[in-house]
């Protein structure tokens, strides 16, 4: 039987720092417990699981816990896989610097740990969806902060969904109809860039109300509460809901990227019409 907690000791000697953070994954909150009294101060300590029941256990003891959709029990080593997309996912996000060095710790469905150096990484899923609708990354990525801060929050103690778009504002238009005054006009670029996270909160307000929040893609908010017309050609696909649709929907018509956050804290990216990234929020 594989010593997890032995391994975690012995990759970091006494007289020097080795890794940036570690990153587990796991469906026991027991092990998860184990690994944590033994890594160091200051030592980043991130869990992967695919149990709620993990996410709300672990959060007694502050331990910082992602959901994924993905059953780890049965991905067997798929799991790597996976992993490296998740790795490259944080790294698109900002969560991960690149050049750190990461001391990865699987206890589902395999146990074993071992080191990944961020600078050997060069792709970037991000970067390539940023590129494939000619957007800048940095749009992009403030974008995904954006979702992750509403699926996090909620509003007034309560979970929310919301719709933004980033892409041709007359396309955009063109596909959705207004509901409410457009908050955003008359309003200064500054106050309405999504590169500056100081407008992260306001941008939160408006894309709670119904309808679609858009940027164009330079990342400048121009317009909330659009409600988008899905076309009778576009139909729902199986488990999805009315806003997942039309999300999708508006991707597909402006060729944009959209993404959707649901109410149960999910976050779905769609570009031209496809899923092509989701992470559920713990």
């Amino acid at each position: 039987m594989v010593d997890l907690v032995s391994m975690v000791v012995s990759s970091f000697p006494s007289d020097r720092r080795t890794y940036d953070s570690v990153l587990m994954l796991s469906n026991s909150t027991r092990k998860v417990k184990l690994v944590a009294e033994v890594v160091p101060k200051g030592v980043e300590l991130s869990i992967i699981t695919s149990q709620n029941r993990v996410v709300e256990s672990l959060k007694e003891n502050n331990i910082n816990a992602t959901m994924i959709d993905e059953n780890l029990s049965s991905i067997g080593l798929g799991v790597l896989t996976q992993l490296h997309d998740l790795i490259l996912q944080a790294m698109g996000e900002s969560r991960i610097s690149r050049g750190e060095r990461i001391l990865v710790v699987l206890a589902e469905p395999i146990d074993g740990v071992f080191s990944v150096d961020t600078t050997m990484l060069n792709a970037n899923r991000f970067a390539n969806l940023a590129q494939e609708v000619g957007i800048e990354l940095e749009v992009l990525t403030k974008s995904m902060e954006l979702a992750r801060h509403i699926a996090s929050r909620g509003r007034e103690g309560h979970a929310v969904g919301a719709i933004f778009a980033i892409g041709p504002l007359p396309i955009l238009r063109k596909h959705s109809t207004a509901i409410v005054l457009n908050p955003f006009k008359g309003h200064n670029t500054e106050k309405r860039s999504i590169l500056s996270k100081d407008n992260h909160e306001t941008f939160a307000e408006f894309a709670w109300l119904d309808g679609a929040i858009f940027f164009n893609k330079d990342g400048i908010a121009s317009d909330a509460g659009r409600y988008i017309q899905v076309p009778s050609g576009i139909s729902t696909k199986s488990g999805e809901g009315g806003r997942h649709l039309a999300a999708r929907a508006i991707s597909q018509l402006a060729e944009c990227i959209s993404i959707c956050v649901s109410s149960s804290g999910s976050i779905t990216l769609y570009v031209n019409g496809r899923d092509r990234y989701k992470v559920k929020m713990s």
